[in-house]
């Protein structure tokens, strides 16, 4: 199957799933980030809204305020450009691009400060674990989305992935992580050179 059929059919299945058991799988999910060493030292979370069935990230976001961690959410800008804005609790979000759930806040993630030739090594020092949504993974690693590259073009922004312009000489400064279910993974994903596999997949598997 090609890309857009892998996507049809794993949204259809996806979308067939119960509540009681995202639910359930979501909080074993969120566990299992709250687990890693990435989690742990990371300053800036940069997370999702959950919406189509996804996994719900919000019990990871009360645990990383709580822990003083500071948490970003994306917010479509334009056609194809996403940024990052401070999420504090469930007031702070309204419908957005594509009828999902998008940050109000007027606080964007300095993204600038950790990009270009002149990234400090204080700079490189701050940890960053980013999360991201997806619609199938396959056991290479290979990720696919919803179809708009938002999340490629942003991180190859952020640098440290091939065919990036910015920080890549200087190695990348965050993590990925890329939640799902264990029905989402597929045989084989045929991969393009601008497609970034996240560095993490997790599922509740």
């Amino acid at each position: 199957m090609n890309k857009k059929e892998i996507r049809q059919k794993i949204l259809k299945e996806r979308s067939e799933l119960s509540g009681e058991f995202t639910a359930a799988a979501s909080y074993v999910i969120n566990g299992k980030i709250m687990a890693l060493p990435e989690y742990e030292k990371a300053d800036i979370i940069l997370g999702y809204y959950a919406t189509r069935n996804e996994p719900d990230m919000s019990r990871l976001f009360h645990d990383a305020i709580s822990r003083g961690k500071k948490v970003y959410l994306p917010r479509v800008i334009g056609k194809r450009e996403m940024q990052f804005f401070r999420y504090l609790d469930q007031k702070d979000v309204a419908p957005g691009s594509f009828g999902i759930m998008e940050p109000v806040s007027d606080e964007a993630f300095p993204y600038e400060k950790y990009t270009g030739p002149d990234i400090s090594e204080n700079d490189k020092d701050v940890p960053i674990l980013i999360i991201m949504p997806g619609v199938a993974f396959d056991h290479e690693g290979n990720r696919i989305g919803y179809g708009g590259g938002y999340y490629d073009r942003y991180l190859s922004m952020l640098g440290g992935v091939p065919g990036a312009d910015t920080a890549s000489s200087k190695g990348k400064v965050y993590k990925t992580v890329m939640t799902a279910y264990n029905m989402q993974r597929v045989d084989k994903i045929p991969a393009e050179s601008t497609d970034i596999r996240p560095d993490m997949i997790i599922t509740e598997e």
